[in-house]
This record gives structure tokens, C-alpha cells and sequence, in this order.
């Protein structure tokens, strides 16, 4: 009972985690920050609960973390619903100040949290494809948007040399430090292989649902080769 209790209050924790960047990044749109850059600090930010993955001390650890990503996809909705571009979610998460952004590819990361820590939970799988869009998918943009300037179309889409080789580093670096913290072990080819499978469907993915292409596509490399 009593590590109930700790994984109940390591779960409050995680929750507190997550108002904290929103808040904050409200905060930082109210100074001047673009939407855009607050909407990746956010999404790198939530990348960084795979790393509660390892604090639950029971067997109850892997539901009570699920709790914070269902109760933002339930915030997600009530807001994309009922508030305007005033509210600290919006203006901290969207692109334009539109709610119903907040429907789309916003969404679609706490569901692949819940997703990835039921199939891959403290796997080493489970925490690259965590890494491979919460740091790699999250940098991207922004690299691709103030620093890349070699274009090339894909499926329809635009990216950037530089912003596909930024989610290759940001991939294969969180993985290998990831790697070793949790598991000591620095897993070298297997980050090799997921920031390359990782860019890859970044590249190709249609937009909004990379957040569920990308990680699931490298979970599924790593857990079945």
C-alpha cells in the first residue's frame, strides 16, 4: 500500500509537469514568443514524461501514468469545444490560435502516450519512439522553419534537409542517453536504426498524424527485427 501511495503522488507530480509548460509557455506567447516555437517547446516537453516511466515503484505505475495523458485528451476536447484563442492551452499549443487545432495532431500525443505505455512501457522500443517525436518530430519544425534552406517536396509536402537531419540527431542522441540512463546500456545500432526509420516517416507522414505514425512506426522496427 504504501508504494501506492508513492506512485500516487509520483502521478500528481507528472500531472503538475505538464500545467507547468503550459502555463508557462501562455506566459511566453503573452511576451512575444511565436506560437509555433511555444507549440514545439510544449511537445519536446511532453516528451520528457517518458522518463516518469521509471519513477512508479508498482505494478499500478503503468495505469496511473496513463491518467495524465487521458485527462488531457479530455482537456483537449472540452477546450477545442469551448474556449477561444484567449485560453493558456491555445495560445500555448496551436499554430494560428484556432481551439480546434487542439483536435488534431495536439490530441494525437497524449493518445500515443497511452497507446506506446501500454505496449511498450520501460521498454527500450517504447522510450525511442517516445524520443523519436517528442524530441525529434519537436525540433524539427522549428529547425526546418529558421534554418532550413534546402527544400524538397515529399507526398505533397515541404520539408527541409536540415529540419529531416535535426529529427535523425535529436532522435538518435535522446535514445542513446535514454538508453543508457534507464537501461545502461548505450544501444547503439538500435538508435541508429530509430532516428533513421524516425526521419524517414517524418519525412512522409501527412501532417498532424505524425505523431502517431512516427513513434509507432519505430516501435514496431525495434520490437519486431
Amino acid at each position: 500500500m504504501d508504494g501506492l501511495w508513492v506512485d500516487i503522488g509520483i502521478g500528481i507530480g507528472e500531472l503538475i509537469y505538464t500545467f507547468f509548460i503550459v502555463f508557462a509557455m501562455n506566459f511566453a506567447v503573452d511576451k512575444g514568443l511565436p506560437q509555433d516555437i511555444s507549440r514545439k517547446i510544449v511537445h519536446i516537453w511532453a516528451g520528457g514524461l517518458v522518463i516518469f516511466w521509471f519513477f512508479y515503484t508498482t505494478g499500478w505505475g503503468k495505469y496511473i501514468f496513463m491518467l495524465t495523458p487521458a485527462i488531457w485528451v479530455f482537456l483537449l476536447i472540452f477546450t477545442a469545444l469551448t474556449k477561444d484563442e484567449n485560453d493558456p492551452t491555445v495560445k500555448s499549443m496551436t499554430r494560428t490560435g484556432n481551439p480546434k487545432e487542439l483536435l488534431l495532431g495536439v490530441m494525437f500525443f497524449p493518445l500515443m502516450l497511452i497507446i506506446l505505455t501500454f505496449i511498450g512501457y520501460r521498454t527500450f522500443a517504447g522510450v525511442a519512439a517516445v524520443a523519436s517525436v517528442g524530441f525529434g518530430d519537436g525540433i524539427a519544425p522549428i529547425v526546418g522553419k529558421y534554418y532550413g534552406k534546402h527544400k524538397y517536396r515529399l507526398l505533397g509536402r515541404t520539408k527541409s534537409i536540415e529540419g529531416s537531419l535535426f529529427v535523425f540527431l535529436a532522435t538518435f542522441i535522446a535514445a542513446i542517453l535514454l538508453g543508457f540512463v534507464f537501461f545502461g546500456d548505450f544501444y547503439l545500432l538500435e538508435s541508429l536504426l530509430a532516428a533513421i526509420i524516425a526521419a524517414m516517416l517524418e519525412a512522409v507522414s501527412p501532417r498532424d498524424v505524425d505523431n502517431f505514425i512516427v513513434p509507432l512506426g519505430v516501435w514496431a522496427i525495434l520490437r519486431f527485427l
